[in-house]
């Protein structure tokens, strides 16, 4: 088959961009031919009217349309694998893919179909309001960007591309959790549209045993914001004077006037094979995201490396994570109840043997390569 994968890379490179590169390669493993059409936030920096522009390309961008028009023309795609497409390429793509013949298959990272900032969270706590009366514009009542031009825009653009309907051309919602499913039904999405493709752990997972007196971290990996659990991270190690924590992740990026714990050690960004080694010794993971995060990659890489994960209930997490098998899930907030979890891991040598093992056999049954590629590809031939 022929694939044309799209995608609008973020500012920030990050989580979106890997899972392109991993489909891109997997579906060329398989024997299939792929097309990228990639485009870059970045590109606005070049306009005339700069990133204001973005409010107009968000909801149509002519260029993307006469792009796609040669790509189809040269390479005649059956399937249309969509990820992101703000705010250069714009979703106008998606009935013109589907008036070419082309199947639509929205990979489905977000919220971003019913909330403008797509996480469904503002000023610190679950936020659905543009579910309801005013729908889109309680980005802009709510304040929810941080920048008042800012939430007037997005209030605008992401108003039109709603009632434009461009959505209801896509043949294939591929949901990353159960979460999301539900949430994608109570808004409208019928079920046989939607799809079960969480991410894939994207190496073996091997059989090498870690001793456990080199698994010495309590972890956390990702963005260190408040909606991601990391304050609450910090809190922790506080309440654990005793014990050591360890951050992948940029500290500049930490609010200034956070008092960060003498027992909490950064180590900044990390590439792929030092983020392996970072797992392999994390002695237990901490994913602590207050949203509705949609899958948490973080906790199957580390679970591949036999560290179990204590999560948040509130996130997709809570579907990988089974609860005193491979990790714990508690309640959102509870920092309690993580002391309590970290120390019992920490404490009960048989119970954590046991944990570690099921937990890289979770990813090896549930998350491999394969497994994605069977879901992706369900009922195509």
């Amino acid at each position: 088959m022929v694939f044309l994968i799209v995608h609008n890379e973020y500012s920030n490179k990050g989580g979106e961009e890997s899972v392109v590169a991993f489909q891109k390669e997997l579906l060329e493993r398989h024997g299939h031919q792929v097309i990228l059409y990639t485009r870059n936030y970045h590109e606005a920096d070049k306009w005339f009217m700069g990133k204001a522009w973005t409010t107009i390309t968000s909801v149509y961008n002519k260029r993307s349309i006469r792009d796609l028009e040669q790509i189809i023309k040269q390479y005649n795609p059956e399937v249309a694998i969509i990820h992101n497409v703000f705010s250069i390429i714009s979703p106008a793509i998606i009935p013109f893919l589907k008036k070419h013949n082309i199947k639509v298959w929205q990979i489905v990272h977000n919220y971003r179909l019913f909330c403008p900032i797509g996480i469904f969270y503002s000023k610190g706590e679950i936020c659905e309001k543009c579910l309801g009366k005013g729908r889109e514009w309680n980005c802009w009542k709510n304040h929810c960007t941080g920048n008042k031009l800012s939430d007037l825009t997005f209030s605008w653009k992401f108003s039109k591309v709603r009632k434009r309907n461009y959505y209801k051309d896509v043949d294939r919602f591929y949901v990353l959790s159960n979460l999301q499913k539900n949430k994608m039904m109570a808004n409208s999405i019928a079920e046989e549209k939607i799809f079960f493709l969480p991410n894939a752990y994207g190496a073996e997972v091997v059989e090498d045993r870690q001793p456990t007196g080199e698994k010495k971290y309590i972890s956390f990996a990702g963005r260190l914001t408040e909606e991601k659990g990391f304050y609450d991270f910090l809190k922790i190690a506080k309440l654990l004077p005793e014990y050591s924590f360890c951050v992948a992740g940029d500290e500049k990026l930490v609010d200034k006037n956070i008092d960060i714990p003498s027992n909490v050690e950064f180590k900044g960004f990390l590439e792929k094979e030092e983020m392996y080694n970072f797992y392999k010794s994390s002695k237990v993971q901490l994913f602590l995201s207050k949203w509705y995060e949609t899958f948490g990659l973080v906790v199957i890489e580390a679970m591949a490396k036999g560290t179990p994960a204590i999560v948040y209930d509130v996130s997709a997490a809570a579907e990988i994570v089974k609860d005193g098998e491979n990790g714990f899930v508690v309640k959102t907030g509870d920092l309690n109840a993580v002391v309590e979890k970290i120390k019992l891991l920490c404490e009960d040598k048989s119970l954590y043997e046991s944990m570690s093992i099921s937990a890289k056999q979770r990813v090896r049954n549930d998350f491999s390569v394969e497994k994605y590629y069977e879901r992706l590809m369900q009922e195509e031939k």
